[in-house]
């Protein structure tokens, strides 16, 4: 028994030696953890509404907090590998380090290392302040107003330059652009001080309404047919022949069925008078065309959503639009979204009056005696931020 002793006794003592050292390590994992997860979260808080460099700083700060720094740690703001590598809105922590063996030494084991990732992404506030948003930030005067005695109450963005040359309007809230010279023109900015602003880097769109979410299926394509008004075209043209044919139409008081329309194919219509209580007009891939006069229409959606195109047209060209509206008094409530197109208020357009937002690729206003209202009905979603990996 002696001998035997003797002889497991190394054996014994190793696995007690691994047992604690391995212990150890553990913790010390939980504890890079745990300061990778603090400061990625950190981070993404101050991305919802801050700039890149003030989320890496708040980053590095609760890294260091944590008892990581220097080469001990490592931010990556947007993600430089994992499922969100290149994600905007994402910010990847990457902490090292390790501990001593305490008997692992005796068996040629000087050091454990350790490292841990965490990565977070924010959320940012969708809907917010703005009456009109061009988000692109490849076009040169993606934000472009021409006319005259036109009125918008809320802010106004563009991710690029502002082309403004027209005359008699007033913005009552805060005009921020990104390059080019200040907008200038006979405007009247209010509040006058800092207004326009130069902005430092690029704003994320205000809202974000997926395709999928009103397509057949989607939560809210089984939302309006729960309420028998879903309109499904296929990849049929919605126009008057076929709000006719499909019995959405009374052509005595001009009125469109209420409910939400879907097609992949164009939305046109064309005419005067046209009305409806609460209709929300969504295609896939094609344009949406409105035409004539003495339009009002309010939006089906709960969220606000009016309009909705999702064809991607970013080419920049000034004749060219996948939503446009074009005539004389009308009266828009909802909002009006193509984040890869321009959406274009063109011709006459007098008298056009829209509650809600215009949220494109680029915008153009031309035409007189608009007015433009921000509705706090659909004040968007506050922005958040999680650990996501």
């Amino acid at each position: 028994m002696a001998i035997l002793v003797a002889l497991s006794l190394p054996v014994l003592l190793g696995f007690a030696a691994l047992a604690v050292d391995l212990g150890y390590a553990r913790q010390y994992k939980a504890q890079a953890q745990n300061g990778a997860d603090f400061a990625a979260l950190a981070g993404a808080g101050v991305l919802k509404t801050g700039t890149v460099a003030q989320a890496g700083m708040a980053t590095v700060d609760y890294a260091e907090k944590n008892g990581f720094s220097g080469e001990n740690v490592e931010v990556d703001i947007p993600p430089a590998t994992g499922a969100f590598e290149g994600e905007d809105g994402c910010v990847q922590v990457v902490t090292r380090g390790g501990n001593t063996a305490v008997f692992g030494s005796l068996f040629g084991f000087d050091f454990f290392d350790v490292s841990a990732r965490a990565t977070a992404c924010a959320t940012p506030p969708l809907g917010g302040p703005y009456a009109v948003f061009a988000g692109s930030t490849t076009c040169g005067q993606s934000l472009n107003f021409s006319g005259a005695n036109r009125t918008i109450n809320g802010n106004v963005h563009t991710n690029n330059d502002a082309q403004i040359t027209s005359s008699g309007t007033t913005v009552n809230g805060d005009v921020t652009f990104l390059n080019g010279s200040v907008p200038s023109g006979n405007i009247v900015y209010n509040p006058a001080v800092d207004n326009p602003r130069r902005l430092d880097e690029p704003v994320g769109y205000p809202d974000n309404f997926k395709i999928t979410d009103y397509a057949p299926g989607g939560p809210k394509a089984m939302l309006a047919l729960s309420q028998l008004k879903y309109h499904y075209a296929g990849s049929a043209n919605i126009n008057l022949t076929w709000l006719t044919l499909n019995l959405a139409y009374n052509p005595l008081t001009k009125t469109i069925a209420p409910g939400l329309y879907y097609t992949s194919g164009d939305i046109d219509l064309s005419g005067n008078g046209y009305n409806s209580t609460g209709a929300t007009f969504v295609t896939s891939n094609g344009d949406i065309h409105f035409n004539g006069n003495t339009f009002n229409f309010a939006a089906w959606d709960p969220d606000g959503l009016l309009l909705f195109t999702n064809k991607a047209d970013t080419s920049c060209a000034t004749n060219r639009s996948v939503i446009k509206l074009n005539g004389n008094t009308h009266f828009w409530s909802g909002i009006m979204y193509a984040p890869n197109g321009p959406i274009d208020f063109a011709g006459t357009n007098s008298g056009a009056s829209l509650h809600g937002r215009l949220v494109a690729n680029t915008v153009n206003l031309s035409g007189s005696n608009q007015v433009l209202t921000r509705n706090d009905a659909w004040p968007g979603k506050p922005g958040g931020f999680e650990l996501v990996e």
